[in-house]
């Protein structure tokens, strides 16, 4: 096996006025102290050779080889492959995240076989395993927060459970997530858990999130961590399975990947595994018809408007938080990136510049599907293939199939198990038999939240009474 060289590199916020800092501590970081997102001095470039020996990789080894130029000497190689391992012991499938394939130039890249059906637990398995080690290896302790739309909380809760090193805080909208996602947060019966349903949409709990560390004062006195996609290591183990998917398909430099977008982050490691040297076409933003993104693109309008509650509620979102790095990736400007920020947060919107927007669509295109769109490519997928797509995953297919062309493989990311959304995908493809007796048995499993209102202070409140 090719060998990447170890590193230490050094993680700054795109806003310019926070300490920086090295893998070990910003791993345990949401917001930089100035309000900005960590991001690293540099993109490690892999070597060419490397890259095309990821062929003959398993999933687990190619992680390591994209991981290692991002970490620091706080862990050792056989500590961090140990870690991988143990990781995705627990996935459904030795691949980790299959490539299913539909016809001649059109994929899916399957991200739900870990324990919660989820693309995220591909990030939070890893993460919740190298904080505790750095967590028991120190001697400390951690209260970590996220704010979730449905399956970032899950992943954490499935990631930390017992883990005696951690207290985990999911701030999830009240009734505004399927009622499976929730269940598979609020039936885990753990004392290190905390499930708040937050009387809001997810913007707003991930607003009350971003408050609480922005005090910095309290953040320190009571040793808060976050695990949103706001923590660069979600980014980090989410490149993974781009170099995976694109090593096992032929001509890999006519892919284009189509990603259900909404708070950014499983679509900004595809444009950093580009970075780092993978040869592929273009990255697809697809939104549903919570479209700011989509408008930025073809405008630089980057206005909020209304949330609309669709069936694809995970990306049912106007503030994508991790679109700001890339933003300050196409300018490396953080007086810009500061300017912006504080404008979105006053006046709701801001305007993308004409140089920042060029940049951003020679990596990617966008585009949005209606819910008329995604029933009609759930049914027609069923029917044609005798697949069963969640939501999420048809607006991916929906909108990649408007962006790709004859040539172009379309490797659209199927990032939950349609019976998370057992309620809808079963009306539209009149069947059930997609459903798990995982999923069945959450009905019979007695629920643990409370339910709070939209308030920083009343969320301070839970959190102290309950680290006190």
């Amino acid at each position: 096996m090719i060998m990447t060289e170890s590193s230490s590199m050094i993680y700054k916020s795109t806003r310019g006025h926070a300490k920086e800092l090295l893998f070990k501590d910003v791993i345990f970081e949401g917001l930089a102290s100035d309000g900005g997102l960590y991001v690293p001095s540099s993109w490690p470039v892999l070597d060419s050779r490397l890259i095309e020996s990821f062929s003959d990789m398993s999933y687990q080894e190619i992680a390591y080889q994209v991981f290692k130029p991002y970490l620091d000497d706080s862990i050792s190689d056989d500590t961090l492959i140990d870690i991988i391992q143990q990781s995705y012991k627990n996935f459904t499938n030795e691949e980790i995240t299959p490539l299913k394939k539909i016809n001649n130039n059109e994929y899916l890249l399957e991200l739900f076989h870990g324990p919660t059906y989820a693309f995220k637990d591909i990030a939070m398995q890893f993460i919740s395993r190298i904080m505790d080690h750095y967590l028991i290896k120190d001697n400390n302790h951690i209260n970590i927060l996220a704010a979730t739309s449905g399956d970032t909380g899950s992943a954490a809760i499935y990631g930390f459970e017992n883990i005696k090193s951690s207290n985990v805080f999911i701030l999830h909208p009240h009734d505004l997530i399927a009622p499976t996602q929730r269940k598979f947060m609020t039936t885990v019966n753990s004392e290190n858990i905390i499930n708040i349903a937050v009387k809001g949409n997810f913007d707003d709990c991930q607003n009350i999130i971003k408050e609480i560390f922005s005090d910095e004062q309290y953040k320190k006195s009571n040793n808060l961590g976050a695990i949103n996609s706001i923590n660069w290591a979600r980014i980090m183990c989410q490149i993974t399975y781009y170099f995976y998917s694109a090593s096992r398909i032929k001509d890999s430099e006519n892919i284009i990947y189509s990603v259900p977008t909404g708070n950014f982050g499983d679509i900004l490691a595809g444009y950093i595994s580009k970075k780092m040297g993978l040869n592929f076409k273009k990255l697809n933003i697809a939104t549903n018809e919570n479209n700011i993104l989509d408008r930025t693109l073809r405008s630089g309008d980057h206005s909020i408007k209304g949330v609309v509650s669709t069936t694809s509620p995970s990306i049912d979102i106007q503030i994508s938080s991790n679109f700001e790095r890339l933003v300050y990736d196409s300018c490396k400007d953080s007086q810009y990136i500061q300017k912006i920020m504080n404008s979105l947060k006053k006046e709701g919107s801001f305007n993308l510049s004409e140089k920042s927007r060029s940049y951003i669509t020679n990596y990617f295109s966008s585009d949005s599907a209606t819910e008329e769109e995604v029933n009609d490519i759930i049914l027609q997928y069923y029917t044609e293939y005798n697949i069963t797509l969640d939501p999420h995953t048809a607006v991916g297919v929906a909108c990649g199939k408007k962006q790709s062309i004859a040539n172009d493989i379309l490797v659209t990311l199927s990032t939950a198990h349609p019976a998370k959304f057992k309620e809808t995908v079963s009306k539209i493809i009149s069947n059930d038999s997609f459903i798990t007796e995982k999923v069945r048995n959450l009905d019979t499993m007695e629920e643990n939240m409370m339910i709070a209102n939209n308030n920083v202070e009343e969320i301070k409140s839970i959190i102290n009474k309950r680290i006190s």
